[in-house]
C-alpha cells in the first residue's frame, strides 16, 4: 500500500473519533463540523484506493476524502449524541425508496458489467452522495439552520471566485476553479446562483444578508462568465428567467421589480465588456466536437438495446474503446464518454435504469413544485424556487454533458436535494415558532393590561368620608 494511503487511513482513524467527541459535547463544535463538511465540498481532498488514473470513465478509483470524514462524523453524532435524542433522524428520507432503487440497479450492473471494478467505483460514489443527502435532510431543522447554510454557500462562491481570479491572472482562458473542468465549475456555480437570486428577490427584509446574497450572486455570475461555457451561459440566462417568473408568481410586488432593475444596471457594464469574447466563443465552436457527440450518442443507444441492465455503471468508456462498439467512433482520440447523462444511463444501466433515474430526479422537482404552488412568499418558497431553477439548469444542460457523474456535481445535487426534502419539516418548525410567539405576545399584553388595571385601581380616589 502506498505511503499516502497509509497516512490517510491513519488520519481518518484519528479525525473521525475526535470530531465525534467534540461535536457530541459542544454545540459550537457541531456547527463547525457542519460548516467544514459543507465547505469541503467545494474543494475536494480525496484519495483513490485501487486507483486507475488512466481509465477515461467518470470515476477512476474508490474515492474517499475529507468530506467523507466529516459526513461520517456527523452521522454518528446525529445518531448517538444525547443532544439529538429528541430529534430522531429518519433512516429513510423522502424519495429514499427511488434512490435506493437507483443504487440497487447500479449494484446489479456490477454483475453484468464488462469490468466489475469500474462499476464498483461508480456504486461507491453514489453511496457517498446518498450519505450527504441523509445528513443534509436530517440536519436541516429550522430557519436558523438554513440561514447558516446559506452563509457557508456564499463563502464557497467567494472561494471559487478567488481561484478563478488566480487562474485568469495566470493566463488560463477558461477558468475551472477547484473542479476538473470549466464546464463542471459553471454547472456547479449555476445551481447556487439560482438560490441566491431567489433569496435576493424574496427576502426584502433580510437586512445585511441582502448584501451577502447580492455579492454571492454577482461573484457567481462572473465565475460562470469566466468559464466561457456555452451551455452554462445559456442555462444561466434561462435559470435567472425561471427564478424571476416563479418569484413573481409567488408574489409580485414593487421590491422585486426594483431589485431586478438594479441587477440589470449592475450587470450592464460586464455584459458590454465580455459580450465580444462570449460571441466569439459561440461562433468558433469546432464542428468536429458536435460530430463526435452524435457518434457517441449512437454507441450509447446501441449498448442500451443490446443489454437489458446495461453494460455496467462507469463502463461506457471501456466498452467504447475495447469492444465492437468502437465502430461507432472511428477516431480513438474521440472515444471518451457520451456527453448526454440520459444516454449514458441507457448505456450503463439500460432503459429501466434511465426510467428509475428520471423518476428519482422528477421526485425532487415535484417536492419543489408542491411548495411553490402554495405561494407562501417566505423562506420555504424561496428555497424551493432557487433549488427548482438550479436543478433545471443542471438537467437541461445534461442533454449535452455527463458532468453529473463528476463528484463535485454529484455531491452538490444530493446536498441541495436534502435541503429541499427537509423544507416541510422546517415549515412546521417555523409555524410552531410563529404560534408560540403569538401566544407569548398575548400573554405579555394580558400581563401588561393587568398591571395597568391594578395601577389604575391604586390611583383611583376612594369614597369621600363625611366631615
Amino acid at each position: 500500500m502506498p505511503l499516502k494511503q497509509v497516512v490517510f487511513i491513519a488520519l481518518t482513524a484519528v479525525f473521525i473519533p475526535a470530531a465525534v467527541w467534540f461535536a457530541s459535547r459542544f454545540h459550537w463544535a457541531e456547527r463547525l463540523l457542519v460548516a467544514g463538511a459543507l465547505f469541503s465540498t467545494c474543494y475536494l481532498i480525496d484519495i483513490n484506493f485501487v486507483s486507475m488514473e488512466h481509465y477515461r470513465g467518470d470515476t477512476r478509483g474508490f474515492e474517499f476524502g475529507v468530506t467523507d470524514w466529516m459526513i461520517i462524523a456527523l452521522m454518528i453524532v446525529m445518531l448517538r449524541s444525547p443532544r439529538w435524542q429528541h430529534k430522531r433522524p429518519e433512516l429513510l428520507p423522502p424519495n429514499g425508496t427511488l434512490m435506493l432503487a437507483y443504487v440497487g440497479l447500479a449494484v446489479i450492473s456490477i454483475a453484468v458489467s464488462y469490468v466489475p471494478i469500474y462499476a464498483g467505483f461508480g456504486v461507491f460514489k453514489l453511496i457517498r452522495a446518498m450519505a450527504v443527502y441523509w445528513v443534509a435532510y436530517n440536519y436541516l431543522r429550522s430557519e436558523e439552520d438554513f440561514q447558516f447554510f446559506l452563509m457557508v454557500l456564499a463563502a464557497m462562491v467567494a472561494f471559487q471566485f478567488l481561484l478563478v481570479i488566480q487562474q485568469r491572472l495566470g493566463g488560463v482562458y477558461r477558468a475551472r476553479g477547484s473542479t476538473p473542468h470549466s464546464n463542471t465549475l459553471a454547472l456547479y456555480i449555476n445551481m447556487m446562483n439560482m438560490l441566491f437570486m431567489s433569496f435576493l428577490l424574496g427576502a426584502h427584509d433580510a437586512g445585511w444578508r441582502r448584501y451577502v446574497y447580492l455579492g454571492a450572486l454577482g461573484l457567481g455570475t462572473l465565475i460562470v462568465l469566466a468559464t466561457f461555457s456555452r451551455g452554462a451561459l445559456a442555462m444561466m440566462v434561462m435559470g435567472y428567467g425561471l427564478v424571476t417568473v416563479l418569484s413573481l408568481f409567488d408574489r409580485a410586488h414593487g421590491y422585486k421589480l426594483k431589485t431586478l432593475g438594479l441587477m440589470a444596471l449592475l450587470a450592464l457594464p460586464f455584459v458590454i465588456k465580455l459580450a465580444p469574447a462570449i460571441i466569439e466563443r459561440f461562433e468558433t465552436a469546432p464542428e468536429e466536437a458536435e460530430l463526435s457527440r452524435h457518434q457517441a450518442n449512437d454507441a450509447a443507444l446501441a449498448m442500451g438495446e443490446d443489454h437489458f441492465f446495461g453494460i455496467g455503471i462507469n463502463n461506457f468508456s471501456y466498452a467504447l474503446n475495447e469492444t465492437g462498439y468502437s465502430r461507432f467512433v472511428p477516431f480513438e482520440v474521440d472515444r471518451g464518454i457520451v456527453h448526454n447523462i440520459y444516454l449514458l444511463h441507457v448505456a450503463e444501466l439500460g432503459w429501466i435504469g434511465l426510467g428509475v433515474f428520471l423518476l428519482m430526479i422528477g421526485g425532487f422537482f415535484l417536492m419543489a413544485l408542491r411548495i411553490i404552488l402554495l405561494r407562501r412568499d417566505n423562506l420555504i418558497s424561496w428555497v424551493a424556487i432557487g433549488i427548482f431553477a438550479g436543478m433545471a439548469t443542471l438537467w437541461v444542460q445534461s442533454l449535452l454533458e455527463w458532468a453529473f457523474r463528476q463528484t463535485y456535481l454529484t455531491v452538490e445535487f444530493y446536498l441541495l436535494a436534502g435541503f429541499l426534502a427537509a423544507l416541510p419539516r422546517v415549515d412546521q418548525t417555523m409555524r410552531r415558532q410563529q404560534r408560540l410567539q403569538k401566544v407569548q405576545r398575548v400573554l405579555l399584553l394580558t400581563r401588561l393590561a393587568g398591571r395597568a388595571r391594578r395601577g389604575l385601581e391604586r390611583t383611583r380616589p376612594g369614597p369621600a368620608h363625611p366631615l
